[in-house]
């Protein structure tokens, strides 16, 4: 019997006895979850082989990306050309690439890169945005809404000014210039430009929707607003055509055209010049954004 009460006594004890508590509790930490979509590829269908256009696919979605930040190496800065666009989502929009230049004298195949889109966030089309200078440098032309180019500025940066990798990065592709270009094209009076030592980086922005405002020799600043995306000149759907070039400093350009039998003789002895002499040499801008982006 007192066994049986002893045992019924260390029971109701350990009964009474709190339970070890296990620990539920996860911590939590905040998260930032960024989404970037594009159902398909941009293409692009040029219409004429000499001159820059852009045709758009309809079924583009991608979700806006951050504002425009200007980028620095080695103290200086470069800036995305496009509202709302990042170096990381230009290729994005990149609707026609530089292939391989065409050879001096001829004036085929494609000048530049194109950016377009059909829509883009809240945006059925990227007419209408805001174009800014890549870098700064100052202004040596703008055109009236002209073949090929229509609304367009030009703007001169020296080399020097950059740092000194991408300035050898643009100098091993810089090629001696032929003393005859054999032109493919009707090229008067082409007057080569004064040489001296010094080069210079050239960046012409086309197809605005209104002429710039800028004139020659006016100071640009990375990131200055330049225009609008528009449609005007040789072109088939609203885009930015973006061309760099490396040439001799001091260009002096009072105005360019052609393929049109109203075109003046320095219309189109300044385009030849421009496009096909050989003195100004096309480079792609993403050498210069990937570049900046390697930081090497």
């Amino acid at each position: 019997m007192k066994i049986c009460l002893l045992l019924v006594s260390i029971i109701l004890l350990s009964a009474c006895q709190p339970a070890p508590l296990a620990s539920t509790v996860t911590p939590t930490y905040p998260t930032l979850q960024l989404t970037l979509t594009q159902t398909i590829s941009p293409s692009l269908t040029p219409t004429h082989s000499d001159t820059p256009t852009a045709e758009i696919s309809p079924s583009v979605e991608i979700t806006p990306t951050a504002e425009i930040t200007p980028l620095s190496l080695s103290k200086f800065e470069f800036c995305s050309p496009l509202e709302d666009e990042t170096f990381e989502s230009l290729p994005l929009i990149l609707v026609n690439p530089l292939d391989i230049p065409p050879s001096f004298g001829q004036d085929t195949g494609h000048h530049g890169v194109d950016f377009a889109y059909y829509r883009r966030g809240e945006r059925i089309s990227i007419e209408g945005i805001e174009i800014y200078a890549i870098m700064a440098g100052k202004t040596v032309l703008t055109l009236d809404d002209d073949i090929p180019y229509g609304y367009a500025i030009l703007i001169e940066t020296p080399l020097t000014d950059l740092p000194n990798h991408i300035q050898d990065i643009l100098m091993a592709g810089y090629l001696p210039v032929p003393e005859d270009p054999n032109y493919r094209l009707y090229c008067p009076e082409v007057t080569p430009p004064l040489l001296t030592d010094a080069l210079a980086v050239y960046h012409l922005y086309a197809h605005m929707q209104t002429k710039p405002q800028s004139e020659q020799g006016d100071p640009i600043a990375c990131g200055e607003k330049l225009g609008t995306v528009g449609n005007s000149g040789y072109s088939s759907n609203p885009h930015l055509h973006l061309e760099t070039r490396l040439g001799p400093s001091g260009a002096r350009f009072e105005t360019m055209a052609h393929y049109e039998n109203t075109n003046t003789v320095e219309q189109m002895g300044n385009y030849c010049l421009w496009r096909m002499s050989g003195y100004y040499q096309l480079f792609d801008p993403f050498l210069l954004f990937d570049a900046l982006e390697a930081g090497t």
